[in-house]
Parts: C-alpha cells; sequence; structure tokens
C-alpha cells in the first residue's frame, strides 16, 4: 500500500487494507508533529513492513528515485540508528523527535537490541561497527553480523 496523501488519519487508515507479509509505504510529506499512529502489531504478527517519509514534495520523491535509479544515491547512506522489534515504540518516538539525523531501523527478527545510534555501535557492538563503511555508513556486511549476532531462532 502506497500512501502520498498528507492526512494523518487516512496513513493510519491506510494500514488496514494491507494484506499479510504487506509494505505500508508513506510518501505524505504530512508536517512535523502530525499524529497518525500505525498499527505496529503487524510487523510481528503479520509481518508487515512500514516504511516512509515526511515533509518532502513530490518533486522531492521524483529527486530520490531518480537518483537512486541512477546509482547516486544509497539508502544505506541515511540510516542512522537500528533496533530489535522491542525497539519499534522508541524508535518511532524517536523518529517523530527527530533524535536521529536519518533512518531508524527496526528489525523485527531479532530481539534483544536497543535502539542504537550507529556512532554506539562501537562502543555497544564493536564486532557490528568493524562492518561500518567510511564514515560509519550501514552495510549489508553490519547487517550479517547484526543478525548473526542477536538472531534467535
Amino acid at each position: 500500500v502506497v500512501v502520498s496523501v498528507p492526512v494523518g488519519a487516512l496513513m493510519a487508515e491506510s494500514g488496514t487494507v494491507m494484506g499479510p507479509d504487506g509494505m505500508l509505504v508513506l510518501f505524505a510529506g504530512v508536517p512535523n508533529g502530525t499524529y497518525a499512529p500505525p498499527k505496529v502489531s503487524d510487523v510481528y504478527l503479520h509481518n508487515a513492513q512500514f516504511t516512509g517519509t515526511s515533509g518532502s514534495r513530490l518533486s522531492d520523491q521524483q529527486l530520490v528515485i531518480n537518483k537512486t535509479v541512477a546509482g547516486e544515491l544509497s539508502p544505506n547512506r541515511s540510516v542512522a540508528a537500528v533496533g530489535g522489534i522491542e525497539a519499534a515504540q522508541e524508535g518511532l518516538r524517536a523518529l517523530m523527535e527527530g533524535r536521529y539525523p536519518g533512518k531508524v531501523v527496526i528489525f523485527p527478527q531479532i530481539s534483544g537490541l536497543p535502539l542504537t545510534g550507529l556512532p554506539e555501535l562501537k562502543e555497544q557492538f564493536p564486532d557490528v561497527a568493524a562492518k561500518l563503511g567510511p564514515n560509519d555508513m550501514w552495510t549489508p556486511e553490519a547487517e550479517q553480523v547484526l543478525i548473526e549476532r542477536f538472531w534467535k531462532p
């Protein structure tokens, strides 16, 4: 389900039409402070995914798509913090507060990882931090080590 309408109530309602294993993408550009409570329990109950942006216009979104297709933009460069499923609510609060200068990625398949900014990884989880790219950029290798470290089947 893709939402490109800057109305909080519509954004919240849009999750109700998403099927199991679905993804809700919010490109609505709502003003900071807009409240749209997503049904976060769907992440662990139905393997749902939520992603989106705030404060962007359609022309901004098109620019991002064009740069990504041209290979000029890496989504990993904007990851600022990571956390496990228990950190989902704190991650949402952090986004609303602007606590991190980028994306907060919650890994619903892992447990026991508190919300952690990438610079904090060096002290708390040096094995994961060792796989970050230049300027502490998130990498697939860091993600692999993170999942291996916290995965509990």
